[in-house]
């Protein structure tokens, strides 16, 4: 495992003045999702959007057009069907899907949806195999590791009575009836000093998941740490994994966690409200009859917790495009509560 870290580091090490870095990785070897990590580098062609200003770059031009950004990932993904694209979209997609507005100003000017199409891709199987998909590494890269120290001093934003208002406000919304389920989160902003991939390198150490992240992309890096299946296809069949239900993991008495876990009718209950959401969600992409739920209330274990985990599946009609698939289901209902809206 320690050669394969170094292996990725010196790759980051190497490439890192590449504008685009994507490192999707599993790390959790005894996960059942955790399979195959890729690391994407460059770009030969790409889309981004800012609300709905586009920017392309293809055949090594670039332009800007105003455009639906669903509708502008629909068409890259169809001029570039036979290739590898990797990217992100940004929660505020929505808006674009309902027609609705945020009185919240962003704090960060990072683009709302960013795919491309790497120069160079390598794929790390689960058994720590390395293979150039496609490209060629560089002759003289060297298998060393490179650790940094990195600091963060939490910058206070939302008091705890503000949030325990908030709180309240939600209880009345959700006993008039306005919705079932509401996560209510808020954002945390640190000063921060360091490398962010000495960061990502200290969450994975302190909290392994199958689905880790680290993308570099022009100004900015993010780092991502989630148990959570969001979507996987394999041919026909679609599947989505929602997380609804979390117990701390104990020394002492660890089993009994899981029991308290599985017993609770309130984690069920959340669960359940989640699940019903998906199979909505699958349902406008399925073929008729088609979804079902194949594991409910499963428990699956990580560092720190226990988390009830249900496995939602169905046969995707013929015709839908992964964009499409992508776009019926977003954003995860796990993520928003229920109803979406």
């Amino acid at each position: 495992m320690k050669d394969i870290d170094q292996f990725i580091a010196s790759i980051h090490r190497y490439y890192s003045k590449k504008e685009d870095f994507f490192l999707l990785e599993s790390q959790m070897h005894n996960h059942p999702a955790s399979n195959n990590s890729f690391i994407a580098l460059g770009s030969s062609a790409s889309v981004k959007a800012f609300g709905n200003k586009i920017q392309l770059k293809e055949h090594g031009k670039e332009i800007t057009v105003d455009q639906n950004p669903w509708e502008a990932l629909q068409e890259f993904k169809r001029r570039h069907n036979d290739e590898w694209i990797f990217g992100y979209l940004s929660y505020d997609l929505k808006n674009f899907i309902e027609d609705l507005n945020s009185i919240n100003e962003p704090l960060l000017e990072t683009p709302d949806l960013f795919f491309f199409v790497p120069e160079l891709l390598i794929k790390i199987d689960k058994y720590n195999n390395v293979e150039v998909l496609k490209g060629a590494l560089e002759d003289d890269l060297s298998l060393t590791e490179i650790k940094g120290h990195v600091s963060l001093s939490q910058i206070q934003q939302t008091t705890k009575a503000a949030y325990l208002e908030k709180i309240k406000v939600a209880q009345n919304l959700i006993r008039e009836g306005e919705f079932y389920e509401i996560n209510l989160s808020h954002p945390l902003e640190f000063e921060f000093k360091g490398r962010a991939w000495d960061l990502y390198q200290k969450m994975k150490t302190s909290g392994p998941v199958p689905f880790g992240s680290y993308i570099k992309h022009s100004n900015f890096e993010i780092c991502s740490s989630s148990p959570e299946r969001f979507l996987s296809k394999k041919g026909s069949l679609i599947s989505s994994q929602p997380i609804k239900g979390t117990v701390s993991r104990s020394d002492k008495d660890d089993q009994s966690k899981i029991q308290e876990l599985l017993n609770s009718e309130k984690e069920q209950a959340e669960n359940l409200m989640i699940v019903d959401l998906v199979r909505h969600d699958l349902s406008r992409i399925a073929k008729n009859g088609s979804v079902g739920v194949k594991n409910l209330f499963e428990i699956q274990s990580f560092e720190t917790v226990h988390q009830m985990v249900s496995t939602v599946e169905a046969e995707v009609k013929e015709g839908i495009s992964a964009v499409e698939i992508l776009k019926a289901c977003f954003p995860m209902g796990s993520m928003t509560g229920a109803p979406k809206i």
